[in-house]
């Protein structure tokens, strides 16, 4: 019901930025509150007491300590980041042992990608592949995480990244011995193996003919010319995101849940072709208009920005 709600709220948001004046009269009412509406809102997300003042800085447009130190840290995580990380649980130790066969100095259990500025996509068991801010995706695992930067990822490469990265959202997780990439299913190796090979480039080491371990990201790192370690680089955007993780949350909700709404509406879409078809199989409606129906919906879907991984045309 809440993440409904959350479709709900991000379609009206969509639907005022559509027009300039909506946009103005948007932001007006947003910015006009009262500090009482403004910290109630910020009780809701969970801002810390010693953070309102920014928070209320943030919403009214006014300068602020988050914006500013902010800057700093701009653009200093790119799409197509590996972050590599060992978890605490016995799953991730029984992990991390079991690949030192193929690797003798593998220490990962994880590997997030980085999909746009402090937002990650990964795969967990829980949640299939979706998107996490990076400081949710380091909470919780041993000292010593890294991130690693393929040198042949350039410009050029970045909307592709970007679009990989979204093409996989909900996909679910699964851990198969498959040496192919999965089509229907991810994890969280497997994931960033399938989101590299849609941007085309080669020569970069990752295997597309063998099963895929965190481990191999590790000797990617250690041993492959194409691939840098960019930890210290990129130390600070991450503790800037540690440090205001609730004022990040809002920051990059739009991005998030912009893509939610996406997929949802494509879900919407296939479903109503199934009832198409089910309808066309019962005699309820003729073959004819069953057609013309799912080839207006194919079109809507042809047009679509993103597409996804069980899109078919």
């Amino acid at each position: 019901m809440r993440q409904n709600a959350r479709h709900a709220a991000a379609a009206r948001i969509f639907a005022a930025m559509s027009s300039e004046e909506k946009s103005e009269q948007l932001l007006a009412r947003i910015q006009g509150q009262s500090d009482a509406q403004i910290d109630f809102g910020a009780r809701y997300e969970g801002v810390p007491a010693d953070q309102l003042e920014i928070y209320r800085a943030m919403v009214r447009g006014q300068d602020n300590a988050f914006n500013q130190e902010l800057s700093l840290v701009h653009n200093l995580l790119q799409p197509g980041d590996v972050i590599l990380s060992t978890g605490d649980t016995f799953g991730a130790k029984v992990i991390t042992k079991g690949q030192k066969f193929g690797y003798e100095h593998a220490r990962s259990s994880h590997v997030a990608l980085m999909h746009a500025e402090f937002v990650c996509v990964d795969a967990m068991p829980s949640l299939g592949v979706s998107n996490r801010l990076v400081s949710e995706v380091l909470t919780d695992v041993k000292p010593g995480w890294r991130v690693i930067r393929c040198r042949k990822l350039g410009s050029e490469h970045m909307d592709r990244v970007y679009q990989a990265c979204a093409f996989y959202l909900a996909q679910p997780y699964k851990i198969l011995p498959s040496k192919k990439p999965m089509k229907a299913a991810a994890y969280c190796s497997e994931l960033a193996r399938k989101v590299f090979l849609h941007t085309g480039i080669t020569g970069i080491g990752i295997p597309n003919d063998r099963v895929l371990s965190p481990g191999k990201f590790d000797e990617l790192a250690d041993n492959h010319p194409q691939w840098e370690d960019v930890t210290e680089q990129v130390k600070p955007a991450i503790e800037f995101c540690m440090k205001y993780p609730k004022l990040m949350g809002m920051t990059t909700r739009l991005m998030i849940e912009g893509l939610k709404l996406n997929r949802k509406r494509f879900e919407e879409r296939k479903a109503q072709i199934k009832q198409i078809q089910l309808a066309a199989s019962k005699n309820a409606i003729s073959k004819e208009k069953a057609k013309e129906l799912i080839k207006s919906i194919r079109e809507i879907e042809n047009t679509m920005n993103h597409k996804f991984w069980d899109y078919t045309k």
